[in-house]
């Protein structure tokens, strides 16, 4: 008697056609769920970024109403260097306002870093956007050992910080970071400023164009921005400045000119402008923020050499 199986019976298993079916099912799956759940993850960061910027703009405020209603600031050199501005200075200097400090004047970076010097700020990661791959500062001294946070006069490097600050130096008429001055739409705080592209690309360039002149934080997709009336908003554009109410607005990575008008300027807002550690706001209404993401610490200011004093002569003996 036989026992053979027959031929369309089989023991388990799947088939090569099955198996195909589930690598495809798979694949489709993934490719639906993987950009979903990376799109939660990346909402998520621009909240929690959000979050940082509120804390820094609350310090800003609370600074402000303890320094004559101004915003944070280091010394200005008004005759060197009255439209530009520095950043990464001097990070071990004891105290950025000496005359001789390594901070050098016009450090924006610095002027920001008051903020955890004084103690407004008291965790550095506040500075640290998620989407980035920066690190916090960890107030710790050239040779790495902790210190006071008013031992330090300067975030360490560049990757301490994600943010860009207004410049809050320019020889442009009544030009003030004062909170009582700033207009309700006019950028005070955003994600940091991308560098030169922001000002190659117009503002009614293609979407994919202008997310060149996004920050890079969120992949260039926008930028959370803190504004003069303190509120936050993710802006896919970087014409959201002064004036985004009625587009295109006030590009906040660029000054507007070269240079600042001696008359209240009437340059419109659509204009790309100029970016760089050579330029400055030109009016009220011109947000700039810096640094950029290129921007590096400038080489130490070579400081005089000591003098010796001749020894001094002895009368002679009579």
């Amino acid at each position: 008697m036989s026992f053979n199986r027959p031929a369309h019976s089989r023991v388990g298993g799947f088939t090569l056609m099955e198996t195909l079916v589930v690598i495809g099912i798979f694949i489709v799956l993934v490719s639906i769920f993987v950009p979903y759940l990376l799109s939660v993850r990346e909402k998520n960061r621009r909240v929690w970024c959000a979050d940082n910027l509120r804390q820094i703009r609350s310090a800003l405020q609370n600074y402000a109403r303890d320094n004559n209603w101004e915003f944070p600031r280091v010394r200005y050199d008004a005759q060197n260097n009255p439209n530009g501005y520095v950043a990464f200075s001097g990070p071990d200097a004891d105290d950025p306002f000496a005359p001789d400090s390594p901070v050098q004047p016009n450090d924006v970076t610095a002027s920001l870093w008051l903020l955890v010097r004084i103690g407004y700020v008291a965790d550095t990661r506040a500075f640290v956007c998620p989407s980035s791959g920066d690190s916090r500062d960890w107030i710790t001294s050239a040779h790495g050992q902790p210190v006071p946070p008013n031992r330090r006069g300067n975030f360490r490097r560049p990757s301490n910080l994600s943010y860009s600050y207004a410049s809050p130096f320019s020889s442009a008429p009544g030009y003030r970071l004062k909170p009582d001055w700033l207009r309700a739409e006019f950028a005070l705080l955003a994600d940091k400023n991308p560098g030169s592209p922001a000002a190659q690309v117009p503002y009614n360039a293609p979407p994919a164009e202008l997310a060149r002149a996004n920050s890079p934080n969120h992949g260039h997709a926008g930028q959370n921005v803190v504004y003069g009336d303190g509120s936050i908003f993710f802006q896919r554009t970087p014409y959201c400045g002064v004036g985004y109410d009625q587009p295109p607005g006030d590009n906040i990575y660029t000054a507007r000119a070269q240079t600042p008008s001696t008359q209240p300027t009437t340059i419109p807002f659509r204009v790309t402008g100029f970016v760089g550690p050579g330029y400055a706001p030109v009016a009220l209404d011109d947000s700039y923020l810096v640094p950029t993401v290129q921007d590096a610490p400038p080489p130490p200011v070579a400081q005089p050499p000591a003098t010796t004093q001749p020894p001094a002569t002895q009368p002679a003996t009579q």
